[in-house]
């Protein structure tokens, strides 16, 4: 690809009807707010979009939607957002098609277009109730496996230090080191020609 730079991504256009909710709408609720949201989106700004159909009672259910570079952020206006309503939940992945356009850099190549399929993350969030039937449903006020309280864990054994052996005095012996003691405090004569002279 040395030979072509990048010009452009064309993403899949999606639809309300795309969204992979077909189990979790009732017939009633198809109207609902939906939020895209991209690597650049100020979070504030639309959570608070969001708390604000949800306080207006203008939508009684909101989907985020995000990929590539703002799937992290589509999980945090998420989390935050339940924070100020008792909201059921539905999170599902899907993929979006991007088409990738390249112009040669070199005469005689042709353009390249490559179909890359990139993964979409889709939370649902609803203030009515949701049937129990319908998979990874999180009620409200709820956590999941991934967030179990410390209290319902087993209380892990740690391991003890080992304890080292104490001289008198109450000082832990040290182990000799070999080669960094000088010749006198091992016990070994001092050559003559080495002894200092007053």
């Amino acid at each position: 690809m040395m030979n072509y730079r990048k010009a452009q991504n064309v993403e899949q256009e999606l639809n309300k009807s795309d969204l992979p909710f077909e189990d979790c709408l009732p017939n009633s609720q198809k109207d609902f707010l939906w939020m895209h949201v991209k690597g650049g989106t100020d979070v504030s700004n639309v959570i608070g979009f969001a708390q604000a159909a949800l306080n207006k009672g203008e939508h009684r259910i909101v989907v985020w939607s995000g990929s590539g570079g703002g799937v992290g952020k589509t999980i945090s206006c998420a989390e935050v957002l339940k924070r100020s309503h008792p909201l059921f939940q539905v999170t599902r992945m899907a993929y979006t098609s991007v088409e990738e356009h390249w112009k040669p850099l070199m005469e005689g190549l042709e353009d390249l277009v490559v179909n890359r399929q990139i993964p979409t993350l889709h939370i649902l969030m609803s203030l009515d109730e949701l049937p129990d039937s319908i998979d990874g449903l999180q009620k409200p006020n709820t956590q999941t496996d991934f967030w179990e309280d410390d209290e319902s864990r087993p209380q892990q054994q740690r391991r003890q230090p080992e304890q080292k052996p104490q001289g008198p005095g109450g000082r832990q012996n040290k182990r000799p080191r070999p080669g960094r003691n000088k010749p006198a405090q091992q016990g070994k004569p001092v050559p003559e020609g080495n002894q200092a002279t007053s």
